[in-house]
């Protein structure tokens, strides 16, 4: 084999996954995203549409 590294990798990467669908596997909780995220985006879209308003009239 010409490469041993990727083989090994690829293995340990194959039981893993094969592992965390057991039945008995631990149960990962469902983690809300903050709402930071909207207000972020609410924020860019008004600097944006300033923006463009800015552009526009020049």
């Amino acid at each position: 084999m010409e490469m041993p590294a990727a083989f090994v990798t690829a293995i340990n990467a194959v039981d893993y996954e094969f592992a965390s669908a057991r039945p008995d596997a631990p149960v990962v909780p469902h983690v809300e995203k903050p709402q930071r995220a909207k207000v972020v985006r609410t924020a860019v879209a008004k600097r944006l549409a300033r923006a463009a308003r800015a552009v526009k009239l020049a």
